[in-house]
């Protein structure tokens, strides 16, 4: 963009020659850069950082923005897991760039329930609830046969044992000290028992569903090389649940360079934390550099504090 097209773009009266100096004066400074020789200025990461920290306005979403995200929201409220998977097709959806969402650590939460279905002669399936409304189904086979009656006394017995206990704390050793003093009901629920250590152990883990990677192949102006490293990158899902843990509550912006990994230096990561019962779940875009950053906070923000109120809804039972 050119001198004379700022000018008549500015509200106020100034002369291209002005326009000129300003814009040395900013590259002098290092809040504009010029890539290449024949090119024009763009924003440095100091200039981007200048702009969000400083300058950047609020751009609310309109109604209709919003009814479109409840809509496609509301779909996916039937248990944690899904509206977390729900959160972020959302957040892509709406922001074209590549949204990553993570569940808030349950090695804290409690056993609420334990039930079975019954599958097969010897098979069934283990359905695991836990006090903060997550589910974890896990099938089973054993060496005798299960029958409605038998599922309903194991169903008993673990509820008994296992209700109100810490799923961090559903360990080998301590279900030696509950069922030990039983070596015959040991063998007989050892198969079931082990089930149940998979399930609580796969609750605890934090979760990170990643969509929208084809996002970063129609965005203007991105480089195969960025778009490499960025994919790459949401391999590891270790690094990727780095880049969201925050230790503050509120949105967070880490442009370019500032990302501590390197296949994200031509990159921007915005991502927020979501609130359930005071444990926290974390959501957020990787996408260019150069974006609508005013827009992004308000869409982010928007999702993930729906977000919230979905997951206490599914909480509360409602």
């Amino acid at each position: 963009m050119g001198s004379k097209t700022v000018c008549e773009d500015l509200k106020f009266s100034f002369s291209s020659a002005t326009i000129r100096n300003e814009m040395a004066y900013l590259a002098d400074y290092g809040y504009l850069l010029q890539p290449h020789i024949s090119s024009g200025r763009i924003p440095s990461y100091q200039g981007y950082r200048l702009y969000i920290n400083k300058l950047m306005p609020k751009k609310p979403l309109s109604l209709e923005e919003k009814i479109f995200i409840n809509g496609m929201l509301s779909t996916y409220c039937e248990d944690p897991e899904k509206l977390l998977e729900g959160s972020a097709k959302v957040l892509s959806e709406v922001t074209n760039y590549t949204a990553v969402a993570t569940t808030p650590p349950s090695g804290g939460s409690r056993v609420r329930n334990i039930t079975f279905v019954p599958i097969g002669r010897r098979s069934a399936m283990l359905v695991l609830m836990t006090s903060d409304g997550m589910l974890k189904n896990k099938i089973f086979r054993c060496e005798y046969d299960l029958n409605a009656d038998i599922l309903h006394m194991v169903s008993d017995i673990l509820n008994s044992k296992f209700r109100g206990e810490k799923l961090r704390d559903i360990t080998p050793e301590f279900i030696n000290i509950l069922v030990g003093e039983d070596r015959e009901l040991a063998l007989i629920l050892l198969p079931i028992i082990d089930i149940l250590m998979k399930a609580a152990k796969e609750i605890c883990e934090v979760k990170i569903k990643i969509y929208g990677q084809k996002n970063l192949l129609s965005i203007p102006g991105i480089t195969t090389d960025t778009v490499i490293d960025i994919f790459n990158f949401l391999e590891d899902e270790e690094k990727v649940s780095d880049i969201l843990d925050s230790d503050n509550y509120g949105m967070k912006f880490t442009i370019g360079k500032e990302n501590k990994y390197v296949q994200l230096h031509n990159a921007s990561v915005v991502s927020t934390q979501y609130n359930i019962g005071g444990k926290f779940g974390s959501i957020g875009i990787i996408g260019p550099t150069r974006m609508d950053y005013s827009k992004i906070y308000s869409q982010i923000e928007y999702v993930s504090s729906l977000v919230g109120t979905f997951m206490e809804r599914i909480l509360k039972g409602d």
